[in-house]
């Protein structure tokens, strides 16, 4: 039975605002678009500081993608917390944790710094490749070239983000039908993957 309209209970809150926060790190990645060496090379100050942008566009991807992981891995501890008092999201809780494994895996993986270091270290090109901006069989993108995040970033190298933030947003609107957490009627979509310009990359 709905429980619209009551009070929800303090995990709910937690939970609601691990998945809200996952989700708008997820639209502001969607509106990223990354340049790959768009620089003059006839200028060397010039093209220096266009590295420097490339290296904190990246940098900010990075982080975004960061900030969405970690909120994936505490909204499944809280689903799993949450399921012990309110057995009613028993099922929606394991199909989200379920489905948000492989990143939740992926992300354990991360935290390897040696395999990483031993692997790829801090390359750009390795990272753009692994979150599928760049083919498998490309040396590196093409000059001037402008890679724009999609719904299909490979999240951790590992789930669609776009399918990553239908999870997200399916358990939050299944809060949201049990329990008033906003006061206002309508919380805001995902973001269409469009264009906005957002840095650089190298």
């Amino acid at each position: 039975m709905s429980s619209a309209g009551l009070a929800a209970p303090a995990l709910v809150y937690l939970l609601a605002d691990h998945l809200d926060s996952a989700l708008a790190a997820g639209e502001d990645l969607l509106k990223s678009t990354l340049s790959w060496n768009a620089g003059d090379a006839r200028s060397a100050d010039g093209l220096t500081q266009q590295r420097r942008d490339e290296r904190e566009a990246v940098d900010t991807a990075r982080s975004l993608e960061m900030v969405l992981l970690a909120r994936i891995l505490k909204s499944r501890e809280t689903a799993q917390e949450l399921v012990k008092t309110e057995s009613e999201f028993k099922l929606v809780s394991r199909l989200y944790t379920s489905g948000t494994a492989p990143v939740a895996e992926a992300a354990n993986e991360l935290t390897d710094e040696t395999a990483v270091a031993f692997d790829t270290g801090d390359g750009i090109t390795a990272y753009l490749r692994s979150r599928g901006l760049l083919a498998e069989d490309a040396a590196a993108p093409l000059e001037a070239a402008s890679l724009t995040v999609t719904e299909q970033f490979l999240v951790a190298g590992r789930m669609n983000l776009g399918a990553l933030l239908d999870l997200v947003a399916m358990f939050l609107d299944t809060l949201e039908t049990h329990y008033e957490l906003y006061d206002h009627p309508q919380r805001s979509k995902p973001a269409a993957p469009h264009a906005v310009t957002t840095g650089a990359v190298v």
